[in-house]
């Protein structure tokens, strides 16, 4: 068993090659399939954006992630993981250029993930947040090291990278963290419902939304569709569906193929007016200034 200082110790020795004189906020793609290398010699101001299911981990800096009404601070030896995509707010603290942040992302892999919860006893369902946080240590840090380490032996990974990646998951399926992977699986219902009206505001972000529908789709009264939603997502479904149609927003007006008028009627918005506040407010500047950017 490793304690988290000594396996942020050993992971930051297995990446160095790797984000040496790599200090931009945009991840590095590894040999080891759906991993990533993250760093920044900079701190960063609160920046929207969507949480993939993943596996994420801090090794040096602080990693601020607020999802609606939950959030979640980051120290260095500090994890966290996501059961299906979350618009978030993430910020980076105590980064410079002498010691940069980094941090490593592992995308889920549904099936596997799947496989390895199938293979373990079954336990009661039980609603949590689609995001959970916990330490990087124990068995957890043994299978991830393992699995990074990787890195260096790249011919090792076709045949080996399967199996570090299963048995991350079984360690993760079996800590504090297990009740929000779980999720992931086929046995909650009534989660899949939810998971289902969430991917509908995120997919129809520009369409009118009848909360009833929704809550009646997923076998629900509207009282308890708004409060389970918000436990797992930490959004109301309105507040999740405008924040999802400003990031598609932010996405039109980065490419400059359009005015800011067009792009607030396109992504659901009746009022330009309405757009520009509210866009100002998440993103803390004004459309047009994205669209000049």
């Amino acid at each position: 068993m490793t304690n988290a200082v000594s396996t942020t110790n050993r992971l930051l020795r297995d990446i160095a090659p790797l984000v040496a004189g790599r200090y931009g906020t945009v991840g590095v793609a590894t040999a080891v399939p759906r991993l990533t290398l993250w760093s920044s010699a900079t701190e960063s101001q609160p920046t929207p954006a969507v949480f993939e299911p993943m596996f994420y981990v801090v090794l040096r800096g602080i990693k601020v992630l607020t999802m609606g009404a939950n959030r979640f601070e980051l120290l260095p030896g500090a994890c966290a993981v996501s059961s299906f995509g979350l618009p978030y707010v993430h910020q980076l603290t105590g980064a410079t250029p002498e010691l940069p942040y980094i941090g490593i992302s592992l995308h889920l892999d549904n099936v596997m993930l799947t496989r390895a919860m199938l293979d373990m006893p079954k336990r009661p369902d039980r609603w949590t947040c689609a995001v959970a946080a916990g330490d990087l240590d124990g068995s957890i840090g043994d299978a991830f090291t393992r699995l990074v380490g990787l890195l260096s032996t790249p011919d090792d990974i076709d045949v080996l990278a399967p199996h570090y990646e299963f048995e991350l998951y079984y360690r993760l399926l079996q800590s504090s963290m297990g009740d929000t992977l779980r999720q992931v699986g086929l046995r909650n219902y009534r989660f899949h419902q939810l998971k289902s009206a969430a991917d509908w505001l995120a997919t129809n972000h520009s369409k009118p939304v009848v909360i009833a529908d929704l809550a009646t789709t997923s076998g629900m009264s509207v009282t308890s569709f708004h409060r389970h939603f918000k436990d797992v997502t930490g959004f109301s479904p309105l507040a999740f569906q405008r924040h999802m149609r400003l990031l598609e927003a932010r996405k039109l007006l980065s490419a400059g193929g359009a005015n800011v008028s067009r792009v607030a009627y396109e992504v659901g918005y009746k009022s330009p007016s309405q757009f520009s506040r509210e866009y100002r407010s998440m993103f803390g500047n004004a459309p047009a200034a994205d669209l000049h950017r």
